[in-house]
């Protein structure tokens, strides 16, 4: 049976967008999941409160997320946050708080700033438990609502000895006698080049000592720092500060791991966090750099391939790499790099969509085709032709042309039918 699939994959690629209004009130263009427009870090800590967890909730609003209207003084901007904790299925709610954010400045290139932020904080006491966190940002000009909703457990601190969430930091200031915190709400620790500082807290019903061992560990679970130091433990609440030097390391998602354990070696507790190596300006689905130049096989010419794979050091072929992207960029003068970001999100739907076994789609033919021309208008896909392998044609209406996909095994290795002029087949 032939089955008709109109921008099937326009689908996979665009979210939903949920239009809300009443009466003569402005519409409310409510936007889920966007990566970029606010980050969250949600964190546990005890209470003195009985049978209740203190969880603290850091909101990061880049600039560049909020729409600023110029007055005589400068530009001012200002929206709404609302983070309620419901139950794990969203049926009941717990706990909500909802406040405004105003934000001034002076300039108006600041007003489209990726790197400038705001950060605001809001405290929550809670029961321990698995609860659904719902936050949003409401924009007061636009009315664009972003949303971000994830599940978060909020711990208990009963026992002798325990560990409050890890909450990554900028740096600390200290003023007055008190040590004021800058948190890394984004926990993007790409641009921190003395180490990874970090701030917890140790709870004990006693004194004594103890042993902390700090481990970093990758994607694959392999440690690539450790380290340790005798330390001795006050009874009730230590603030700690530690920062991991001497470390190297790449583009990626990680794990920071804290471990307490006795002078007889018996574990008393642990915690844990994720954190990333982001390039900021960058895709967020770059985690490695020779995987990103492998990938510019679709965009760059052999010799650009090459002139960046060459470079000597680690640094100068990152160089080299950002100013290939500079040079592609159409609008060079804002943070935003259209055709940068615009590849990436496609190599992303390549390895969502098109991998198979242990090739990733954007090395397999239906990835390629899409990296390179985006979406088709339309897709006839034929899993059941009699005397036939199963196919899928790919329709561009506005190039006139066609690409036939063939599963050559049966176990969905679609290889390209008609062959590829590849001097004009590249990324558009």
């Amino acid at each position: 049976m032939n089955i008709k699939a109109k921008y099937l994959l326009m689908v996979v690629i665009l979210f939903t967008s949920v239009i809300n209004g009443q009466n003569q009130e402005p519409q409310k263009k409510t936007i889920i999941g966007t990566k970029d427009s606010f980050h969250q870090d949600i964190l546990n800590f005890r209470s003195d409160k009985k049978g209740q967890t203190k969880v603290e909730v850091f909101i990061q609003v880049p600039y560049s997320s909020i729409l600023f209207v110029k007055t005589d003084d400068g530009f001012h901007g200002l929206y709404t946050i609302t983070v309620s904790f419901l139950n794990e299925k969203g049926e009941k709610l717990f706990s909500e708080k909802i406040w405004k954010e105003k934000i001034f400045v002076k300039d108006f290139k600041t007003t489209s700033s990726k790197k400038i932020s705001n950060i605001s904080r809001r405290t929550f006491y809670l029961q321990p438990g698995m609860y659904l966190v719902r936050t949003s940002v409401e924009d007061k000009e636009t009315k664009k609502e972003f949303v971000k909703t994830i599940k978060f457990i909020v711990r208990d601190f009963s026992q002798d000895v325990s560990l409050s969430s890890i909450l990554f930091i900028v740096n600390t200031n200290v003023k007055n006698g008190n040590r004021k915190i800058v948190p890394n709400v984004s926990r993007n620790v790409a641009n921190q080049k003395n180490g990874i500082p970090i701030y917890y807290q140790l709870y004990s019903n006693k004194k004594m000592d103890a042993i902390v061992y700090y481990i970093i560990s990758d994607k694959e679970e392999d440690d690539i720092f450790k380290e340790s130091e005798s330390i001795k433990v006050d009874s009730g609440i230590n603030n700690i500060f530690y920062t991991a030097k001497d470390l190297s390391i790449n583009l990626g998602t990680y794990q920071f791991s804290i471990v307490i354990k006795n002078n007889d070696d018996d574990k008393l507790a642990e915690t844990k966090k994720i954190f990333f190596s982001k390039w900021v300006g960058a895709p967020s689905n770059i985690e490695d750099l020779e995987t990103a130049i492998d990938q510019l096989e679709y965009i760059a010419t052999d010799d650009q391939k090459d002139y960046i794979e060459e470079g000597k050091t680690k640094e100068e072929r990152i160089k080299r790499y950002m100013e290939f992207w500079k040079y592609k960029d159409p609008n060079p003068i804002d943070d935003e790099n259209e055709v940068f970001n615009e590849y990436y999100r496609r190599i992303n739907l390549a390895n969502n969509n098109f991998s198979h076994y242990n090739r990733p789609g954007w090395k397999t033919d239906r990835g390629m085709v899409f990296i390179v021309l985006g979406p088709p208008n339309n897709i006839d896909s034929h899993p059941f032709d009699s005397f036939s392998k199963p196919f899928v044609v790919w329709e561009y209406y506005d190039l006139n042309r066609s690409f036939t996909f063939t599963d050559i095994t049966g176990f969905g290795d679609f290889r390209l039918a008609n062959p590829l002029d590849f001097n004009y087949f590249r990324y558009r």
